[in-house]
């Protein structure tokens, strides 16, 4: 027996009405408890229907548009409020839920002591209750009223320390409201593909609701092939803001001026999967779109590069697994730009368990330091924080690609059908999973190993901070067994689920070539960590040449190329129309000035005297009569 869907994002938003309009009344732990409790019980919701779904369910709450339009037929459009789910959206909410539900539970620990902590986990609530509207939508207005939420909420997340840190003493809240001002406008810019993509898919179809799309099979191809490039790539536009990809990246690693938790949320289960599933879920026109399938696959992989390379010679302990993010998402927009669609989402899924299970563990080093996340003033933590440290190795093995751990699998699977389609694009994400082992080993030997450089006490953050970071270490080894591939004698158990509902592609590969593919994988993951350990083992501070430093630190000087190709010569534009705008008062004050000194001097003969009157209409009587007596001498002359 199902549960009704509204449920799923109605719980989260009940917890945020309550810690925004009577938050007085959960003081101290009671609004963490009730923010995580709301969320705890969506997943309970989201797992009774995945274990209860032998077929899609369709739930319409009401109509939202009606007779929006007349069809084909001649009969009317309707566009209904409704929630869908099918196997794609059930993972996606299990995913948000499960992993939002960790998330929220480590909070309590981490935010303890905030000044606006209740505040905290009703923005949390919101963000989660937006982001299952999104997936679970069943029209793409819909999922775009749940998209523009999650901006909404990540503008208030990665904000959220405007003030500074805690008790409002750090002056970096100035650049915490910068860097969420940021992430608002750039992703306006994709907001604008995706509201161009649905217009024209309404133009072209005649509806917006997804599954009467998907429902139409080979009718969709009835449309000018131009039309439907055309809509794929505006949704790309709508994909690549949301996720962060090329050319619209940069505020994807200012977002983590959040505090930790908003990082390990945006950063791994919700915000940034969002363009993975616009694409994944409307794969039924990029299945009739090659020129744009190929844009989506080459924007990702090009974006998985830039993540790798930026990320290299970072020194911010969070920045680092940003950059990390960037390339990751880049991994999963190459699976579905090449219709390895179930690919993409695995990855997605594994990507979820350790990239969040990696935030936790960074967060529980800022929070054992003091605030301190420059990793040149970290090493030798394993031996204060020893289960921080355990963790912290799972997820590094694990999105290093090193068997057993869940990120072998998933990107095992992205390079194969890589390999199948597209040499280049596959020399790409074999270079990417070598740069990927690298800085990620040198993240785990700056921050664990050698000699203690900075000065804070290290300490374990307690039970509360580490059971969320015990699960997800599990679910990071564990989570790749969802999918074992065939070669290795398991049954891609998880492609047959999504099976119907996403496209499978069909692997032609002989065993031996498949094997080889996973040894050259496995063997980039071994040779980055072991180039990791030879550099920054024996010399804990040892970096790149200068020039590939400065390069890599820069992030390959994207944000300063924006900034003099769009910030200033926009600020420039501003500061004359300001100029101009000043002028245009001023001369409209000096027009007003000018008029009211006539008026003034007008009021000289409103004297209130009547022979003032008498002797102002006598000189005026005798002027007229004089110039019409010069007039008719003249004319008599």
């Amino acid at each position: 027996m199902t549960m009704p869907l509204y449920l799923l994002p109605l719980f989260p938003l009940i917890g945020f009405m309550l810690l925004i309009c009577f938050g007085r009344f959960f003081r101290g732990a009671a609004g963490g408890i009730l923010g995580s409790v709301m969320v705890g019980l969506s997943f309970i919701v989201a797992l009774v229907n995945v274990l209860n779904l032998p077929a899609p369910i369709h739930e319409v709450l009401w109509t939202w548009l009606p007779n929006m339009a007349k069809n084909a037929a001649g009969g009317t459009v309707n566009l209904p409020v409704g929630f869908y789910l099918d196997r794609l959206s059930a993972l996606m909410a299990l995913i948000i839920t499960g992993v939002g539900t960790l998330i929220h539970v480590y909070s309590i620990s981490y935010m303890h002591g905030d000044a606006r902590f209740g505040r905290f986990f009703a923005f949390l609530n919101f963000f989660v209750a937006m982001m299952l509207i999104l997936v679970m939508a069943d029209s793409y207005p819909l999922m775009f009223v749940g998209w523009e939420g999650v901006g909404t909420a990540s503008y208030l997340l990665i904000g959220f320390w405007f003030a500074g840190h805690r008790d409002g003493s750090n002056p970096e809240g100035v650049s915490n409201s910068n860097a969420a001002r940021k992430a608002f406008i750039m992703n306006r810019v994709g907001d604008l593909g995706f509201m161009l993509g649905m217009f024209l898919i309404y133009k072209a179809y005649g509806t917006l609701v997804i599954p009467d799309l998907a429902a139409m099979g080979g009718a969709l191809a009835q449309a000018q092939r131009s039309i439907i490039e055309l809509i794929c790539l505006f949704l790309l536009v709508g994909a690549v803001g949301k996720s962060g990809q090329l050319p619209l990246t940069t505020w994807l690693p200012d977002a983590m001026a959040g505090p930790t938790p908003v990082s390990a949320l945006i950063h791994a289960a919700t915000m940034v999967t969002a363009g993975v599933y616009l694409i994944a879920r409307t794969h039924f026109l990029y299945d009739l779109a090659p020129v744009a399938s190929q844009w989506v696959a080459w924007v990702g992989g090009l974006t998985a590069l830039y993540g790798a390379i930026s990320a290299l010679n970072q020194y911010d302990i969070k920045k680092i697994l940003a950059y990390s993010t960037v390339s990751q998402l880049g991994y999963m927009f190459m699976a579905v730009g090449l219709h390895a669609y179930t690919a993409g989402v695995f990855h997605l899924l594994t990507h979820a368990f350790f990239k969040a299970l990696l935030f936790l563990a960074a967060g529980a080093v800022i929070h054992a330091l003091h605030d301190e996340q420059d990793v040149r003033k970290m090493g030798g933590l394993r031996k204060s924080m020893p289960f921080t440290h355990i963790v912290s190795g799972v997820g590094v093995l694990a999105i290093s690609g090193i068997p057993i751990w869940a990120g072998f699998f998933s990107k095992d699977s992205i390079l194969t059908a890589a390999y199948e389609q597209n040499s280049a694009l596959y020399l790409i994400g074999l270079a990417v999973a070598l740069l990927t082992a690298f800085y990620m080993g040198r993240w785990y030997f700056l921050v664990w190993r050698g000699q203690y450089r900075g000065h804070a006490k290290a300490h374990e953050g307690g039970a509360v901070l580490n059971l969320p970071l015990g699960v997800l270490a599990a679910l990071a080894t564990l989570g790749g067994f969802l999918n074992i591939p065939s070669f290795l004698g398991g049954h891609h158990a998880l492609d047959s689920w999504l099976g119907n509902v996403l496209p499978v592609l069909a692997g032609e590969l002989s065993v031996g070539t498949e094997w080889g593919l996973t040894f050259v994988a496995v063997l980039a993951g071994v040779l980055g960590l072991g180039l990791a350990y030879v550099m920054y083992t024996r010399n804990q501070l040892t970096d790149a040449p200068a020039a590939l430093r400065d390069v890599s630190s820069n992030s390959l000087y994207l944000d300063a190329l924006y900034s003099n190709a769009v910030s200033i010569p926009a600020a420039g534009i501003a500061g004359v129309l300001d100029s101009m705008d000043r002028g245009v008062d001023s001369t409209i004050e000096s027009v007003g000035e000018t008029v009211g000194s006539l008026g003034r001097l007008a009021t000289f003969w409103q004297s209130g005297f009547v022979r003032s009157y008498a002797v102002s209409m006598l000189l005026g009587t005798t002027l007229i009569l004089g110039y019409w007596a010069l007039k008719l001498m003249g004319g008599l002359a």
